[in-house]
C-alpha cells in the first residue's frame, strides 16, 4: 500500500513502460525482496506488525 505522494512517484516512474514497452519493476526500490517472488511490492502489499510478514492489500 502506497502512503506517501513520495511512493507514489517512485511507483508510477517504474511502472511506466520505457520505450521497449517494458516495465522495471524489478529495478524499483519498493519492491519488497522477500517476497519477490510473488512479484511483491509495496504498491500491493503492506506489513503487518501482529504477524511479522508482508501481506496482500485485500481491495485489490
Amino acid at each position: 500500500m502506497l502512503t506517501t505522494e513520495k511512493q507514489k512517484k517512485i511507483c508510477e516512474k517504474y511502472s511506466a513502460r520505457d520505450s521497449n514497452w517494458k516495465v522495471h519493476c524489478n529495478e524499483c526500490p519498493l519492491r519488497l525482496p522477500q517476497v519477490w517472488s510473488l512479484g511483491a511490492c509495496r504498491a500491493t502489499y503492506h506489513y503487518d506488525r501482529h504477524r511479522k510478514e508482508w501481506v496482500l492489500d485485500e481491495d485489490q
